[in-house]
């Protein structure tokens, strides 16, 4: 029995022990003392140098600082004082904005106004709580600290007291958690009260008693919650030494290269990279793309189909002009062999011999806008189908190559989108066909590709092209770098030049036709000048950058590629548009014009009057001087009739005058000679191209004069065509002679 009652006894003990104390004794733990495991191989170092302190010092200097820093303003264009940092000397490794704020301020008093911090409605002022509490209790408190028990007891008095520990730390963190922990607790000790009130007495009678205490908790408080973790911190440490590492290595092999770099020579390489870029590419997709990029290559047997058609369509193209021979063996008879016998019988005078016509049955309705034999190949010739007809203007136009040898088919057509008012043959090339279109555009062809390429060149994505009717188109002389060029003259007022590169046409505004219209106030009040309407150009057959102009205004500028910013020469020479100018084949500073005015004016550069005028009752639309002789002319106009002068034999009328179309229905658009034979072909209104043979009084050559020994026919024409200028020039004026007869008188 008392064995059990000292063990009894020390369970109550140990029951009767605080909290406090316990987590106190094991709170001790740390001062036990613990072995220190050494390396082997560590040095001994003495007590002395262990305890000598050795501080790190953080300077507020930073070596790298620059008082005035400075950079250049592209807006002063000058060197300007950047603005000194707000942080001073001291160098920010890292800066960011946080979110704490004070108390105190204005932001942290409204976030508390909208309930942010307050206290929660339910820890709203203290609560109170009553505890019970045992005498023995009470005396314990009082009593001074006990002994520590046996090693023994006190590990049979953890495990208990632990698990009580955990419970205990578990409901703090809950309560920690949650503002209304405080009321679940006092809850809590107020139901353990009202257990212990219903207790047996028989607790009471083993001499205890319980009194009540009360304890006071506090509410609460939220804090202002900060969003980040936020710390900022600011040092200066010493900079690493800067250290310099050199090596030496073989120098590379050295070569010299020269080269002439044209714009050709780099288009080629250029070409070449791009298609090598193309390889490689291609090399790198799978192979089943590589498959369908193939079908694409035509194969041996379609080269062969297509070979095989070309020689057919050649075979039949023989074919077809021999039938055409044969169906028109008389006509080319006459143009061979047969003259006018009554040229003999009339003096002066002759005539015209229609032969063939060509019509192309898709451009019936089209009017041939232009029409120029092939300087190469004389009995080629091209025609340009379009429109004149600006109030019922038709959507596309067509260029064709014909042969007199085969007037029922065209040799070369392709139909375009645009209808073509202007066209010229390249002389050095004559497979080559500049167009100039009713919608600015101008096209390049080449007759020796086939049709699917259509053109080779054109002018769509050309920025500086032409926004009005392209009226005249010609190729001049080759450039620096060896590109042809050609200029084209519009309606909107400039003279371009259009260099054919490789793959592209580049245009350059050679100069911009000014009216003498005063400037008009635009909408804005802005005064706008008024650019003059060209309607032709004809370059100098010598001088090739000196070109003439004319305009819708009549006006005739000369004009110069080297001073593009002002005429040469101007002459007020018809009082409509001039629709055509022409330089005399062998007198260079001879030229003709004609106008819708009804007029045709032969002009020597230089003056202001024109030598020779020829009014013949209908609008002029084309006129051309003969290749043959110096003084012969011929121009077509707007009532079917060909008109040929010859100066030398009348200088007041034409030696011959022939209708070619019925002026009821058709007008004669434009006329040209043939540069070897002696045919015209002059153009209508309804797309039909009208090939004419000159009588032989018409084509009359000069004959060298008995004493004279120069028997070349060029000298003889020039001869003839001074000798002629001379009787109808003014006699040359003498400064100063009409004033000394006036002295005199």
């Amino acid at each position: 029995m008392s064995s059990a009652s000292s063990s009894d006894c020390e369970d109550k003990d140990t029951a009767t022990k605080s909290r406090g104390n316990l987590q106190d004794e094991e709170g001790l733990d740390w001062l036990k003392p613990r072995t220190l495991l050494v390396p082997d191989d560590q040095e001994d170092v003495p007590d002395a140098d262990l305890e000598e302190e050795i501080g790190r010092i953080l300077t507020t200097i930073n070596p790298q600082w620059v008082a005035d820093e400075v950079a250049y303003h592209y807006g002063q264009a000058k060197f300007v004082v950047k603005p000194k940092p707000t942080f001073g000397k001291a160098y920010p490794l890292y800066v960011y904005q946080g979110t704490a704020i004070r108390k105190d301020s204005d932001e942290a008093k409204a976030q508390i106004a909208a309930g942010y911090g307050k206290v929660g409605f339910d820890d709203a002022g203290p609560k109170r709580a009553k505890v019970k509490k045992s005498t023995t209790e009470m005396e314990e408190e009082e009593e001074p600290e006990a002994e520590p028990p046996p090693q023994e007891e006190v590990k049979e008095e953890e495990a208990p007291d632990e698990e009580k520990a955990k419970e205990e730390g578990g409901e703090d963190q809950e309560g920690g958690q949650a503002d209304a922990a405080a009321d679940e607790e006092t809850e809590a000790v107020a139901d353990e009260g009202a257990a212990e009130e219903q207790v047996p007495e028989d607790a009471g009678e083993a001499g205890e008693t319980h009194v009540e205490e009360v304890l006071e908790i506090k509410p609460r408080v939220k804090k202002l919650a900060n969003q980040f973790n936020f710390c900022e911190r600011a040092a200066l440490t010493y900079n690493f030494p800067r250290r310099s590492v050199d090596t030496q290595t073989v120098p590379p092999p050295r070569a010299n290269y020269g080269a002439t770099c044209l714009q050709s020579i780099i288009f080629d390489f250029y070409q070449e990279d791009y298609a090598r870029k193309q390889r490689e590419k291609e090399e790198e997709k799978p192979k089943r793309l590589r498959k369908k990029t193939a079908k694409h290559v035509k194969s041996a047997q379609q080269i062969h189909d297509e070979q095989l058609a070309q020689r057919i369509r050649e075979a039949w193209t023989i074919l077809e002009r021999l039938v055409n021979q044969n169906i028109y063996d008389e006509i080319a008879q006459d143009y061979r062999y047969w003259d006018d016998p009554s040229d003999e019988f009339r003096e002066g005078m002759g005539s015209l011999l229609p032969l063939w016509k060509f019509q192309f049955e898709p451009m019936r309705s089209h009017a041939v806008c232009d029409v120029q034999w092939n300087p190469h190949y004389q009995d080629l010739f091209a025609v340009a189908y379009g429109s004149l007809d600006f109030t019922q203007q038709q959507k596309e136009g067509c260029l064709c190559l014909y042969s007199i040898k085969n007037p029922a088919f065209p040799e070369y057509s392709v139909i375009t989108d645009s209808p073509i008012i202007c066209l010229d043959v390249y002389k050095e090339t004559p497979y080559l066909i500049c167009i100039g279109r009713y919608d600015g555009n101008v096209c390049v062809y080449n007759a020796q590709l086939t049709l699917e390429s259509s053109y080779q060149y054109k002018s769509d994505s050309v920025r500086d092209k032409h926004s009005n009717i392209v009226w005249e188109i010609k190729w001049g002389a080759r450039m620096i770098d060896g590109e042809a060029s050609f200029f084209s003259i519009s309606g909107d007022g400039r003279v371009v030049q259009w260099a054919v590169m490789p793959g592209e046409l580049q245009a350059t505004t050679i100069i911009t036709l000014h009216s003498s219209v005063p400037p008009i106030p635009g909408p804005d009040g802005t005064l706008l000048t008024v650019n003059s309407c060209g309607s032709c150009i004809c370059f100098h057959p010598e001088k090739a950058d000196i070109f003439m102009v004319g305009t819708e205004d009549g006006m005739i500028h000369t004009c110069s590629l080297k001073y593009n910013r002002n005429y040469v020469r101007s002459v007020q020479g018809h009082h409509m548009p001039v629709y055509r100018i022409h330089y005399n084949n062998y007198n260079n500073t001879i030229y003709a014009s004609c106008s819708g005015d009804w007029r045709v004016k032969i002009w020597e550069d230089g003056r202001d009057e024109p030598l020779f005028m020829f009014e013949l009752g209908s609008p002029v639309g084309d006129v051309k001087w003969a290749p043959y002789s110096s003084t012969v002319f011929a121009a077509c106009t707007a009532d079917g009739k060909v008109y040929v002068y010859d100066l030398n034999v009348n200088k007041y009328r034409p030696i011959c005058v022939q209708a070619v179309v019925s002026k009821k229905t058709k007008k004669l658009t434009r006329v040209d000679f043939n540069p070897r034979l002696p045919v015209i072909v002059c153009g209508d209104t309804k797309g039909t191209c009208h090939v004419v043979k000159l009588s032989p009084n018409l084509r009359v050559m000069c004959k060298p004069p008995k004493k004279a020994q120069v028997s070349d026919q060029r000298t003889l024409q020039i001869m003839k065509l001074d000798k002629l200028l001379s009787l109808v020039r003014d006699p040359p004026f003498q400064t100063g002679v009409v004033d000394e007869k006036f002295d005199d008188d």
